[in-house]
């Protein structure tokens, strides 16, 4: 069951009437948690609070009182909390007080800041919350440009049959694996770590065909989106997701190249990169990559991308293939 843990970073601050609200805002489906603090300590047999969060794979909600301390304490927490590999949607100023900390919070919190003006009395503000996306966010680590990234991860590569000779259902399951795991995943790559893990080397059009009659399918199952290449200008591949999944996770480098990096999460990435201040939006990508020689590979790659984040918000996102569509490629 998803859990919601709010974590307190005062130990003077009641946290009880919001955690009736947030019950009554989110339903029987979601446990909701109240917290002293990540490092106190927690549940018999679970050792501290944020261990007993990992375990449960909380998302944690930041509740601190405004006042000379607010920003360091709550900065701590998320701290503590990204640390642990857990998600922090949102910090929640409690009360009146601290206006200058409040504007230090936001600028290094790296995520949503909210309001609450009066604890004991939150279900007007609660109502307002975008809760289901609180729910749904991923942990993120802070990149040397000081965007936060959420963790590629990555699919554990397992032995696969030869796909020139495997049947449909074999390849569709280590394919949905791996968008499980990877997506929003460009074709080549997903269609590639399928046929390494199947001990081929290259990724030819005789071993293409069958992983894409594949990916088809699987679309044609619900089970998967596929946007096609077209869609996003200077990509030339598709991108491979989960049915119902974001269309863009701005995500640490991982295991990938650069060139493996679907556009639209690049051209995203700068765009908050240039939230945070950002000057050169190109060198600044690099460095959230974590990367330092910009080659004309990497130049024309994050030209393109530069592009795409120039767009108008409503021309950004590309169209998944339709429901009716899809020969293989």
């Amino acid at each position: 069951m998803p859990e919601l843990l709010v974590v307190a970073t005062s130990a003077a601050l009641d946290a009880r009437d919001l955690v009736r609200a947030l019950e009554r805002a989110v339903g029987e489906g979601t446990r909701v948690r109240a917290a002293p603090g990540l490092l106190a300590e927690g549940e018999p047999g679970e050792g501290l609070v944020v261990d007993g969060a990992r375990a449960r794979g909380a998302t944690v909600l930041v509740l601190s009182p405004g006042g000379p301390d607010l920003a360091n304490h709550a900065l701590l927490t998320i701290a503590a909390a990204r640390e642990a590999g857990l998600p922090v949607p949102a910090v929640v100023v409690a009360g009146p007080g601290g206006a200058a900390q409040r504007e230090t919070l936001r600028a290094h919190a790296m995520t949503e800041v909210v309001e609450l003006p009066d604890p004991q009395s939150p279900m007007g503000k609660v109502a307002d919350w975008p809760l289901d996306e609180w729910l749904a966010a991923e942990p993120a680590v802070a990149s040397a440009a000081g965007v936060a990234l959420t963790p590629y991860g990555g699919w554990a590569p397992r032995p696969t049959p030869d796909p020139r000779t495997a049947g449909r259902e074999a390849i569709s399951e280590a394919l949905l694996e791996i968008v499980r795991a990877e997506g929003p995943v460009l074709a080549a790559r997903a269609y590639g770590l399928l046929n390494k893990a199947a001990g081929g080397k290259k990724l030819t059009s005789i071993v293409r065909a069958p992983i894409s009659a594949s990916a088809y399918r699987l679309r044609q199952q619900g089970a998967i989106a596929i946007v096609p290449a077209e869609a996003t200008p200077g990509q030339d591949d598709e991108v491979l997701r989960m049915a119902g999944s974001p269309a863009v996770r701005v995500r640490d480098l991982g295991p990938r190249t650069l060139d493996e990096v679907p556009l639209e999460e690049v051209a995203e990435l700068m765009r908050r990169l240039q939230e945070a201040g950002a000057g050169e939006l190109r060198r600044a990508a690099l460095d959230a990559y974590g990367l330092r020689r910009m080659t004309a590979r990497a130049e024309e790659l994050l030209g393109l991308a530069e592009e795409l984040a120039a767009e108008p918000g409503e021309m950004r996102m590309p169209p998944a293939v339709p429901d009716d569509g899809g020969a293989t490629a």
